[in-house]
């Protein structure tokens, strides 16, 4: 098991509540939860749409609702998924660079876990660095 701090449960315990306010159609539900740069940590969730593409996803809508509260970089951030789903707690593609767009560097912690009536299970938490998982991100 790994050991995580009492931030980043605190985060996972953010984003696991998130959970229950997913929007699902087909897929599977999603919470995150953004540590902002003033410290405080803002959730979001997925929300699907019956367009493909029109959706948004959790760790996104974390973000989003960051930069609205005026922070416009992250610390970290934590995402749930239930615990039903047989994917591994990862961020897609989009949301990596996205997360990375927000990074104030590529050593900014992504804590993952998988969640069952929003309590955690321990044994699916796992931490990466945005850089181990986009090693390289698209920079303008």
């Amino acid at each position: 098991m790994i050991k995580i701090t009492d931030k980043e449960r605190r985060l996972l315990g953010i984003a696991a509540k998130a959970v229950e306010n997913a929007f699902v159609l087909g897929g599977f539900r999603v919470g995150a939860a953004a540590l902002g740069e003033d410290g405080r940590a803002y959730e979001g969730c997925n929300v699907e749409s019956s367009i493909s593409g029109l959706g948004t996803c959790a760790e996104r809508c974390a973000i989003d609702h960051a930069v609205l509260h005026g922070n416009r970089k992250i610390k970290e951030i934590a995402i749930v998924i239930d615990a039903d789903s047989c994917m591994e707690p990862r961020p897609c593609g989009v949301c990596l660079q996205y997360i990375s767009d927000f990074a104030g560097s590529s050593n900014v912690k992504v804590v993952m876990a998988k969640a069952k009536n929003g309590k955690l299970l321990s044994r699916t938490i796992d931490v990466k660095t945005v850089g181990e998982l986009l090693p390289f991100p698209f920079r303008t």
